[in-house]
């Protein structure tokens, strides 16, 4: 496992500051990596495929879920465990929990579902915990092995437990047992703050398919991150010195505060194709600068701790700490990586921001909050860099023609879903999936 820590720096006056002090922003840029260790065999996984069947998913939906899943299904070793649930209203075991070598006709089986009454997801998420729980006893609890929950609908949740804060609550309690759950929301009608919210709570992912034919593509991202786990359980502890303060958080982790001047963030598992940043701004206030700039004193530090996975199969609990250190010289230095960073969280911002606005029936407003962000990309010093210029030039793109869509009130649920997942992305760091669902340019 691998810690890359990247500072910059600028000073601010009293208008720009949290305190109304003068001072210096600190952008703070951790990023976690690793490589899969290459043992001679990987522990097995368990992964219990529940999808959505109601009437909604009639058509290409349901047949690129069925698809995609049998796809899935081919990368797995023959001793891993899966289970196939199919719900609507009813809740249907299309497959047992059971060896991949023994699902012989799991292809076919997945073939025969198909759409029909309303979505009890409660139902068919607990149908898939519970051949999670009995895979347990199948595959073990041994080093890098997991058992997860795939589950993949269009809609919301009509039937069965419907309050969404139980059932963020049950995927919670289910990782918290070692199961956890990935969504995947398929189309414009899906709850999106649910699955995103059962995601987060479970320790997997939140997938967006707007187009049938990404759906091989994500349950592939999905299952190869979960082939390639470094490490779990990767906690990151941030401990700030005396008038520090933490501006912002662009991020997007589960935290906590386990003392005063201290957060905690939890980045669930490390996958070799997807390192973890932690991107935030911390401020200094003008009258401990001194100090610091003087002995180069650290302003916080950072502890990553995490069980990482070993060549020999084993875990070792690796802890490393970091000091949050800069010499603070001059009024402003700016690092390319970091800057770049910024850069992309703001736009993320922008999406999230004009989705909600689009969602209030504000068109006018998100067209504003899109171009304004267009600009920004636009204009930036890093426009022209050979390294980060082309990103920031799609994302520049994008938003303009998410802003001419806002303008000519031509816009659908959809734009507010691709709008929100892109910011999930950035702030997750799935880079890989983030220009799998970028849309298209026109001809």
């Amino acid at each position: 496992m691998d810690t890359v820590l990247q500072l910059d720096h600028f000073a601010v006056d009293g208008s720009q500051s949290p305190n109304g002090n003068p001072g210096v922003i600190i952008r703070v840029l951790l990023t976690i990596s690793g490589t899969a260790p290459q043992h001679a065999a990987r522990p097995p996984i368990g992964l219990s495929f529940v999808i959505d069947r109601s009437g909604s998913m009639g058509g290409e939906r349901i047949e690129a879920a069925r698809s995609a899943a049998a796809r899935a299904v081919e990368r797995l070793h023959p001793d891993d465990v899966v289970s196939v649930v199919a719900f609507d209203d009813l809740i249907e075991t299309v497959a047992i929990p059971d060896r991949r070598a023994r699902h012989q006709q799991l292809a076919a089986m997945l073939q025969q579902i198909d759409a029909r009454g309303s979505t009890n997801l409660s139902g068919g998420w607990l149908r898939g915990r519970e051949h999670m729980q009995h895979a347990l006893g199948m595959i073990g609890n041994l080093p890098g092995s997991s058992r997860r929950i795939l589950l993949l609908t269009d809609g919301h949740a009509n039937a069965g437990i419907t309050e969404v804060s139980t059932l963020v609550e049950l995927a919670r309690a289910a990782r918290s047992l070692g199961i956890t759950t990935t969504t995947v929301g398929i189309g414009e009608g899906y709850d999106d703050a649910l699955l995103r919210a059962m995601a987060d709570a479970g320790g997997g992912n939140a997938w967006y398919i707007e187009r049938p034919d990404q759906s091989q593509d994500v349950l592939a991202e999905e299952l190869g991150n979960l082939l390639s786990i470094c490490a779990q359980g990767v906690v990151v502890q941030l401990s700030l010195e005396d008038a520090v303060a933490v501006v912002v958080v662009h991020s997007d982790w589960s935290t906590s505060h386990s003392a005063p001047g201290t957060a905690v963030f939890d980045l669930g598992d490390l996958y070799a194709a997807e390192p973890k940043p932690l991107l935030l701004e911390l401020f200094v206030p003008q009258d401990r600068l001194a100090r610091h700039a003087l002995h180069r004193a650290a302003i916080a530090t950072v502890q990553v701790s995490a069980d990482v996975l070993t060549a020999s199969g084993s875990v070792e609990r690796r802890i490393t700490r970091l000091p949050i250190a800069s010499s603070l010289e001059g009024q402003r230095h700016l690092e390319p990586d970091v800057e770049f960073a910024i850069l992309l969280a703001r736009a993320a911002k922008a999406r999230e921001t004009a989705a909600r606005h689009q969602r209030e029936g504000k068109a006018d407003e998100a067209t504003l909050v899109m171009r304004t962000a267009e600009a920004d990309l636009i204009n930036s010093a890093l426009a022209i860099h050979p390294q980060f210029g082309a990103n920031l030039a799609a994302q520049a793109a994008d938003m303009a023609a998410l802003a001419e869509k806002y303008a000519q009130r031509t816009y659908s649920e959809m734009d507010a879903k691709y709008q929100l997942q892109r910011t999930y992305n950035q702030r997750r760091g799935k880079k890989a999936y983030d220009e799998l669902l970028q849309r298209k340019p026109p001809e």
